[in-house]
């Protein structure tokens, strides 16, 4: 069994029992919390609305150290993000409006090839996704966020 306090704060890969890789910032719940909000007493690392219980992990790599070419990360985003678009408006919201920029940037990321005309992708919530990344623009100041979300809206014009 894995530590898996020692990942709480920190960015990581986790490989599910199904071999699936999802990187992020993590944080740690308790077997306590986790039997209280999902009725499963079993420790859990939770990267944004995505909940891996301890049995549930293959393997966890740490990426605070990594140097890739996307900050931590060595893609502009992965399977976390293309669910999180799949999943819908709500989700994708939850994202861009929370606090872990990292995480916001790598869904923009996902979300600017989901909206580029060529694309074969289908989002939709398309116009709500356009919506919510005006009023980010309006509530994050982050200069990659800012950049990244005006590179895409300015796209659909075009």
């Amino acid at each position: 069994m894995v530590d898996l306090k020692k990942f709480d704060g920190k960015c990581v890969r986790i490989i599910d029992s199904s071999g699936d890789a999802f990187d992020g910032i993590c944080y740690h719940n308790s077997d306590e919390y986790d039997e209280h909000e999902y009725g499963r007493s079993e420790e859990s690392l939770q990267i944004e609305n995505f909940l891996f219980f301890e049995s549930d992990i293959q393997k966890i790599q740490p990426l605070d150290d990594t140097k890739g070419p996307y900050g931590r990360f060595l893609d502009p985003y992965g399977k976390l993000e293309i669910l999180t678009v799949e999943d819908g408006i709500d989700s994708i919201e939850d994202v861009l409006f929370s606090e872990e920029n990292e995480h916001i940037v790598r869904l923009l990321n996902c979300l600017e090839t989901y909206l580029d005309p060529a694309s074969e992708l289908t989002l939709p919530d398309r116009e709500e996704v356009l919506d919510a990344l005006r009023k980010l623009l309006e509530v994050n100041s982050h200069p990659d966020i800012q950049d990244k979300a005006w590179h895409i809206l300015n796209n659909q014009n075009s």
